[in-house]
């Protein structure tokens, strides 16, 4: 019985890290984010941006998803353990 709430809870949190990358992903094309730069693009402002203006960037977009993903995350990883354990 144990086995199978895990995994209820597993394929509950597995849909809901989905359902939020594509709600970003429609948020985001209505906004008309999407498809303005190019990865090669990002790559370069990354390389040519000081390590000091880089680091609280990053740790926003960092904080942010996990804000995202967090919850959703720990569920699935601690059902996914849970699975696979032999007790």
């Amino acid at each position: 019985m144990k086995k199978l709430i895990m995994l209820v809870f597993l394929l509950l949190s597995l849909v809901s890290m989905i359902l939020i990358s594509l709600s970003v992903n429609e948020l985001l094309d209505m906004l008309g984010i999407i498809g303005i730069a190019d990865f090669d693009e990002i790559i370069s402002m990354i390389k040519e941006t000081p390590i000091e203006v880089l680091i609280p960037v990053l740790s926003i977009v960092l904080s942010e998803l996990f804000d995202l993903y967090g919850i959703p995350l720990i569920i699935f990883l601690v059902s996914l353990n849970g699975l696979t354990s032999n007790k």
